[in-house]
């Protein structure tokens, strides 16, 4: 009877009967909740649903389609935009609004000061209008394009006018919709327990407008909120009673309709606008957690408004969101578990410490196979994962719990390698990749090929791998072959066998058919570990950061199956004297936009099922790349000119691939076009100390402020080789006395803290420079801690931490005293 009693009250709430008075309560998580309006319906949807916390009806099972409608609606475009020269535009795909060619979309017009309007007859033959802003001036400026702008059209009859009130949605703040946030920091991997809220997740399509009278108007709030805490929700309060009057126990829900995207919709009498109201966010509680700075917002109105939406970003008390990371190759993580090399599974223990001292994200060099070589910039695969970083014992396991193999003496084996190699303070990558392949050999004849091939999990994945799966399999076989007859072996392009031929050689029935079992054995595996690893970080609010390389070898199965990529007749390098040549061909750009770039997003749709955040090496090259005759010398910038439209082409093509946060490493001799192109598209660059003026509290918001990097010695090792700079940098950046040798403790805590204060919204530091603030943790030789000498190859990429992550975990004063410090800098506040 009670069931029967709460539905009776839903359905007449839906219809409208219960007046504003007699609100009824509905149970919450076990609590009476009544934070939300009743009259008039919240939000109208296809069908005849509201969103409401008492509506938890799943919507599109009762959406209805709706018919193609006749005729026009009048769409009045309103946007707030400082422009000294230049044109606001209305752009999007459909052909009224350009197609998405911004030369080609309806210009707006001035309407005094900064804003801008356009009046706009639409066909109502869709639900869905999508449209942006761009301001078309000496450099253009796009609105973001991750959280895609739409109005609904639904419910509208020919004729009537729509007035859209807009701001525009910046790149800058838009980076937080990334999976970095939305996914990780903010979203804890969208689990259920830690993101369930009021914000009913619903699509544009299936929300309509309210029919209106003559003398009422409907009001539709739209917000983009992307730094939500993970279980609180998005309402509106307002002066009118649709909005609860300014009640501190009444609010507008809202629906989320994707990326961050808040809408509300009420119906109001005209006399009452215009109608002021705030956004809040409220926890699971009910309780507020944050209220919008700043003066009451309008909905501005005239005497033909009857429909109207404000489009806005949430104003946060704090204006920008700021946090910190922690910079460590997957191999440079020693563990107890790990066998003389950081493995995939040993990121979980860098979340734990991350989680201790109030870190958000952990940076890794690249992860793909590179082979023999110890470089990750060298890599055979874009897509294939380095054998080296799996954790046999974890294998052995799997097939145990999965199939009661008993593989205990490969188990003890692999303890046996364990306490053999974790005794080295550096990689030994032939012996690592020898001792590994030998024991992963054992595993496999252990469990056996038809248990391994007929596992419905591995199966499945070479399923959605099939893309480049079998290419890498054959790829792998025939290089084994190729290097015992061809004394060209590492450029592919001179191999015997053609990657058209893969099909057949990884057929069942081909003679290279155990030799490609292992091939997917090994990756299915390497991928089963770095998902675990990923999830657990998402489920523990910490991103992870991937790396992808300027370029791939010419022994690569990226070239071996798309040669007409890459401009195989030139090599990519750097000018100077001498002349940097890095051996690897350029991409073939031309060739890859033919087809819409489809090698880069299935490159970077791979990768996100790993990471959260990405930097591109060398991003200047998507602007222009030294080439260099394959076989000669004297090498030229390409493309010469048009950098601007260059470098704009090619990093929209990849951003769209994917939601993962990008940050470019722009470092070198740039061009000044680089910059605006950088930032109109929210992409962060980066600032290493001691390479620009130094000035961390003038750093551009979208970049990543750093200590040192992979590429440079870190701070300690570099107060050591570089007297001359360090003596400078001390006596501008802290000048008490005379500059100290070392450096002690304090010093590396004062250059981590003036990274932590600095304006960029990342600080991510290399673990060593984090150690280093602490003396009975530092390691014994700061020449241990490099990483990576450019242009050197002795003791390069053999780095490991000395200290396991173990104890690390239990160094709780360091630990704190980190916490305290990024706390201090206003790191990791969300609201």
């Amino acid at each position: 009877m009670a069931h029967l009693h709460q539905c009776l009250i839903l359905s007449s709430l839906l219809l409208g009967v219960y007046s504003s008075g007699t609100l009824p309560t509905f149970p919450r998580h076990g609590r009476l909740y009544s934070k939300f309006i009743q009259s008039p319906q919240p939000l109208r949807l296809k069908g005849g649903f509201a969103v409401t916390p008492a509506s938890p009806l799943p919507i599109s099972e009762k959406s209805t389609a709706k018919a193609a409608i006749d005729g026009k609606v009048t769409l009045v475009f309103s946007i707030g935009y400082g422009l000294d020269n230049g044109v606001m535009v209305v752009s999007g795909p459909s052909d009224i609004l350009g197609r998405g060619d911004a030369n080609r979309a309806p210009k707006m017009q001035r309407k005094g000061g900064e804003q801008w309007e356009l009046t706009l007859e639409v066909p109502l033959d869709k639900d869905v209008l999508v449209y942006n802003y761009i301001a078309m001036s000496n450099t253009h400026r796009y609105e973001a394009r991750i959280c895609e702008r739409s109005i609904s059209l639904s419910g509208l009859k020919p004729g009537t006018k729509v007035h859209l009130q807009d701001s525009f949605r910046s790149p800058k703040v838009a980076t937080l919709a990334t999976s970095c946030f939305a996914k990780a920091i903010f979203g804890r991997g969208n689990a259920e327990q830690y993101t369930k809220t009021e914000n009913k997740v619903v699509s544009p399509s299936e929300i309509m407008w309210d029919a209106v009278a003559d003398d009422e108007a409907s009001v539709r709030f739209v917000v983009f909120a992307p730094r939500l805490e993970a279980g609180h929700s998005v309402w509106v309060s307002g002066s009118v009673e649709a909005l609860g009057k300014w009640s501190t126990s009444s609010y507008l829900p809202m629906a989320h309709v994707g990326s961050h995207v808040y809408v509300g919709q009420v119906k109001v009498k005209k006399s009452e606008l215009p109608v002021e109201f705030k956004y809040v966010v409220l926890d699971s509680n009910g309780q507020v957690v944050c209220k919008e700075k700043g003066d009451n917002r309008k909905v501005a109105s005239n005497s033909d408004t009857r429909f109207v939406v404000s489009d806005s970003t949430f104003n946060y008390p704090t204006a920008v969101y700021r946090s910190a990371g922690v910079a460590i190759p997957v191999s440079g993580i020693k563990t107890s578990d790990s066998m003389g090399i950081g493995e995939f599974l040993d990121l979980m223990k860098v979340v734990d410490w991350c989680k201790l001292t109030g870190l958000q994200l952990i940076q890794v060099l690249p992860i793909n196979d590179s082979g023999e070589d110890p470089s990750p910039y060298s890599a055979s695969s874009s897509f294939a994962l380095h054998p080296s970083y799996i954790r046999p014992a974890a294998v052995c396991e799997y097939y145990n719990k999965r199939f009661g193999v008993d593989a205990s003496g490969c188990e003890n084996w692999a303890k046996g390698l364990v306490d053999q190699l974790n005794k080295n303070w550096r990689i030994d990558h032939p012996k690592v990749m020898d001792e590994k392949r030998k024991l992963m050999d054992a595993i496999f004849d252990k469990v056996g090929i038809d248990v391994i091939m007929k596992d419905p999990e591995l199966q499945k994945w070479a399923e959605a791998s099939s893309s480049w799966l079998k290419t890498y399999a054959a790829f792998k076989v025939q290089l084994a072959k190729e290097r015992t007859f061809n004394n060209k072996w590492w450029d592919c392009t001179t191999w015997r066998v053609h990657a058209d031929e893969a099909d057949s050689m990884t057929r069942e029935q081909s003679l290279d058919y155990p030799t490609v079992a292992r091939v997917y054995f090994i990756q299915y595996h390497l991928h089963h570990q770095l998902k675990e690893a990923s999830r657990y970080a998402e489920l523990n609010g910490i991103a992870l950061k991937g790396d992808i390389p300027i370029g791939v070898t010419r022994c690569s199965s990226d070239v071996w199956a798309e040669p007409n990529l890459f401009k195989l007749d030139r090599n990519a390098g750097a000018p100077g004297y001498p002349e940097q040549n890095w051996g690897f061909p350029p991409y073939n750009w031309d060739e890859m936009h033919r087809d819409g770039c489809k090698w880069w997003r299935r490159r970077l749709q791979h990768m996100e099922q790993y990471f959260h955040a990405y930097r591109i090496d060398h991003v200047l090259g998507f602007f222009r790349m030294w080439e260099i005759p394959k076989h000669g010398g004297g090498g030229q910038y390409v493309p010469q000119g048009g950098l601007r439209e260059w470098g704009l082409k090619n990093l929209r093509a990849i951003q769209t691939a994917s939601n993962m946060m990008i940050c470019g490493e722009d470092l070198g001799n740039v061009p000044p076009e680089v910059p605006p192109v950088l930032l109109e598209l929210g992409v962060l660059g980066l600032r290493i100390q001691r390479w620009c003026d130094g000035h961390t509290w003038k750093y551009d918001y979208l970049s990543v402020a750093a200590s040192s990097c992979h590429d440079c010695s870190p701070c300690r090792l570099w107060w050591n080789e570089e007297w001359g700079s360090v003596e400078g940098w001390y006596n501008f950046f802290i000048g008490k006395g005379e500059c100290p040798g070392g450096p002690p403790d304090w010093v590396s805590q004062h250059i981590i803290k003036l990274h932590a204060e600095s304006t960029s919204m990342w600080t991510i530091n290399p673990i060593q420079d984090y150690i280093d603030m602490w003396e009975n943790l530092r390691s014994q030789n700061c020449k241990n801690d490099i990483i990576n000498r450019p242009g050197q190859t002795e003791n390069c990429w053999v780095y490991r931490c000395h200290l396991r992550m173990e104890k690390l975990l239990e160094a709780n004063d360091f630990n704190n005293f980190l916490k305290k410090m990024l706390q201090g800098a206003g790191r990791g506040t969300v609201y």
